[in-house]
Order: structure tokens, then sequence, then C-alpha cells
């Protein structure tokens, strides 16, 4: 297990939200900016996701931390929004979906 994984299970006390595999029939890249825009930037600027190293090394690791995050701060997302917001990242950001 990667250790920031580990140390991410630590804080929120293991709280087994993350899923692998998850993905919508087809996710929705619109709704994934609103989503973000309307519940992340505030604290996630640009430079966040240019970070050396990268928090999340492939597209598992950043559908955990966005699932992780939404929990964390009470959002209540459901599937579609999370890969909404997992796709938005992926094309705009960290490019780990050819």
């Amino acid at each position: 297990m990667p250790r920031y994984i580990a140390i991410l299970l630590l804080a929120t006390g293991g709280l087994g939200i993350a899923a692998p595999g998850w993905s919508a029939d087809v996710p929705d890249l619109e709704r994934g900016r609103a989503l973000y825009e309307n519940h992340c930037v505030v604290c996630h600027t640009p430079k966040v996701h240019r970070r050396v190293p990268a928090l999340p090394l492939g597209i598992d690791d950043l559908r955990f931390i966005v699932t992780l995050w939404a929990s964390q701060q009470g959002l209540r997302w459901n599937r579609d929004e999370i890969e909404d917001v997992v796709f938005y990242l992926d094309r705009t950001h960290y490019r780990f979906v050819k």
C-alpha cells in the first residue's frame, strides 16, 4: 500500500470508502467541472494538481482521494458524481486514462 494511502486511512479511521473499478456509463465532464468548481476550488487551486511528486499515482488513487474528500466534506456525492469529478480531474490535470 502506498504510504500516503496508509496515512489517509489512519487519518480517517480507515473509512473503507474506496471502491476501485467504479465507473459510470459515460462520465460527464461538465458536471465534474461544476462539482469541482463549486465544492473544491475554495481550497484546491490548480497548483495542487501540479505538485511533485503527484499525490495520485493512477486513476484508482485519484478516485480514492476524491471519494475520501467528498466524504470528509459531507458532500454525499453518489458514484456518478464522484466519477464525473475523477473524469474531469483526469482530463484536465492528470491524464492517467488514455
